[in-house]
């Protein structure tokens, strides 16, 4: 990976920060959004512009224009931003728009959680989901991250509003596997577990889903001026960042505990079978560090394959 950044002419500074990022989707159990991830949008990496521009900003809201920067650099870029302003103003809300695309959106919500501030991360995509009862793709697929900041380190969760992610369907059309059951309708609506018949991911929750999927829509489209449904397009798409200071509420540095003694409390909660409630991340979190401990990871060969094009400077081939 730290070679293909390198034929792809990512600025050295970054190519760390850019292979660090994927592989973590990797390690977390994200396929979808990890070594995979990165084969097929390093294809992209040579188009980048320059380091990313504030556009517009005023009080706690800026506009970022991406200049088709790498994803995870331009992401970065962003976070960084918006803790600026929340350490300053309270809260930080930044839009990003003309960017490469990045993986998790966990690192970006966890790494303003890291500064002791409140995070959430979302992005839209192309119209590519649909709701129960629908045939019409109208949302994008909206994924959407928080973290928040105990005594202990951070806590937060990743997901996406669909029943799972578009990368599932990218990758099950490129190896010719089916899809999960459930997740993803054809052109009449009907559920399908074909990849090429799949023409809209659904949306997760029924109308529940529906609403949240619809306030991430405004959050990354009409309130920073960017398109919505059928105008956004790879370089249009939105992306938001926001931070919350709560030692703004006048308590100091209160919430660390706070939040630390809410998670002791939902680990202690009575469950069924016994055992301890599984927070959100948690699992994907134990996942990473014990790959990170054996410093192994296995990888089918097609992927491993397209890896080793990728480091040859080959960032077509599939």
């Amino acid at each position: 990976m730290t070679t293909a950044c390198t034929q792809a002419d990512v600025p050295s500074m970054g190519i760390g920060r850019v292979v660090e990022h994927y592989l973590d989707g990797e390690l977390r159990g994200k396929p979808s959004h990890g070594l995979a991830k990165f084969a097929f949008e390093s294809q992209f990496f040579s188009q980048r512009i320059g380091p990313p521009r504030i556009q517009h900003e005023r009080g706690a809201m800026a506009v970022v224009d991406g200049r088709r920067e790498v994803g995870p650099l331009s992401a970065d870029f962003a976070v960084r931003l918006a803790a600026r302003k929340a350490r300053r103003l309270g809260v930080g809300v930044v839009g990003m728009v003309n960017s490469q695309r990045y993986g998790i959106l966990a690192s970006w919500s966890e790494q303003i959680a890291e500064q002791g501030l409140v995070g959430l991360v979302t992005n839209t995509s192309r119209p590519e989901a649909t709701v129960h009862g629908a045939r019409t793709p109208f949302l994008g697929v909206n994924p959407v991250s928080f973290a928040f900041p105990t005594s202990d380190g951070p806590v937060g969760a990743d997901m996406s509003t669909t029943l799972a992610p578009m990368g599932v369907l990218w990758e099950a059309r490129r190896s010719g596997s089916s899809l999960p059951p459930g997740c993803f309708v054809d052109e009449y609506g009907a559920f399908t577990d074909d990849p090429v018949e799949a023409r809209a991911a659904m949306v997760f929750g029924e109308h529940r889903g529906f609403a949240l999927s619809l306030l991430i829509q405004v959050l990354t489209g009409s309130l920073f001026g960017f398109p919505m449904g059928e105008g956004v397009d790879t370089w249009s798409t939105g992306y938001t960042f926001i931070a919350l200071d709560p030692t703004f509420a006048g308590q100091g540095e209160g919430h660390l505990a706070a939040n630390a003694s809410l998670v002791g409390a939902i680990r202690q909660a009575a469950t069924r079978k016994g055992g301890a409630v599984r927070l959100p991340g948690e699992e994907s979190k134990a996942r990473a560090a014990r790959a990170r401990k054996t410093g192994r990871i296995e990888l089918d060969a097609a992927l491993y394959g397209r890896l080793q094009a990728r480091a040859a400077g080959d960032f077509i081939s599939d």
